[in-house]
């Protein structure tokens, strides 16, 4: 026979466990899990400052796009162009400045090697090329070539005759007209400027220039020749200079030697033409 008082609180007991029980499961069935956070849900305020997650965006989108690259220096002229007087074009051997910048003249056109145009383009130089009809009339493209946008084809006449500058007046202009007329119809400017075959000048020159419509005989000081620079002042470039050089089989060497000076000497390479109003 069991004990009746032994009876009843086990019956408590059990009653007990059964409702913890189910307190438990119900405290456990309310509980959402936590769903773990993806680096794209992190809100923006919480990452770390030099964090490339972002909300949405891919840290490779970043890296696809390269930075813009720097605008080229601009230099305001302070040269104004001498004017014709008398009938006689006026001479530049140099342009006086106090900007930091030199001037790439390239003559002839005899040699048209294609490093050439990949040099001229890598290092974005501006340049004017004073071209002789017969030398550059049997591939006029390959000139076109190396215009860039502002780029030049100014007047060496049509023979290239270094003694042009002792002989008579019509012969003289009409070598000068007549490369001009070239220029016209095969690179769509007349030429503004024009240098003498040779670099020797006269006044019966300087006014056939003139009366061909030329503003200006453009010498130089300073050439690179050879593989080397040639100065007729000093030993180094000088904000101002005008260069010569040549499409010449030697092309790469000169232009080397032209980029050691120009970067020793701190100059820019800025466009001819628009610097001294010839445009």
């Amino acid at each position: 026979m069991s004990d009746p008082v032994r009876a009843h609180p086990t019956r408590r007991a059990a009653l007990a466990i059964l409702g913890a029980a189910a307190v438990g499961g119900a405290l456990t069935s309310s509980v959402e899990p936590q769903p773990t956070r993806s680096a794209q849900s992190v809100p923006d305020s919480e990452l770390p400052p030099d964090s490339n997650i972002q909300t949405g965006i891919r840290a490779s989108d970043d890296a696809s796009t390269p930075p813009a690259p720097p605008a080229p220096p601009h230099f305001e002229s302070d040269f104004k162009m001498p004017p014709i007087v008398n009938g006689l074009a006026p001479v530049i051997t140099r342009v006086t400045t106090k900007q930091p910048v030199v001037f790439l003249t390239i003559d002839d056109g005899v040699t048209k090697k294609p490093e050439a145009i990949d040099l001229l383009h890598k290092y974005e130089y501006p340049i004017s090329m004073f071209l002789t009809k017969n030398f550059v009339q049997d591939d006029p493209d390959y000139f076109r070539q190396l215009m860039r946008e502002g780029d030049f084809v100014e007047n060496h006449t049509i023979s290239h005759d270094v003694q042009m500058s002792t002989k008579a007046y019509a012969y003289q202009l009409a070598e000068i007209k007549g490369m001009q007329d070239y220029a016209q119809a095969t690179f769509g400017r007349r030429p503004t400027l024009f240098r003498p075959p040779g670099g020797a000048y006269s006044n019966v020159m300087r006014k056939a220039c003139a009366d061909a419509g030329i503003k200006a005989v453009v010498d130089w000081e300073t050439k690179s020749n050879a593989g080397h620079m040639d100065y007729q002042y000093g030993n180094g470039l000088r904000p101002g200079d005008v260069v010569l050089m040549h499409f010449r089989p030697e092309f790469a060497a000169d232009l080397a030697a032209f980029r050691a000076a120009q970067l020793a000497a701190g100059l820019t390479v800025v466009n001819l033409e628009r610097f001294i109003g010839a445009e």
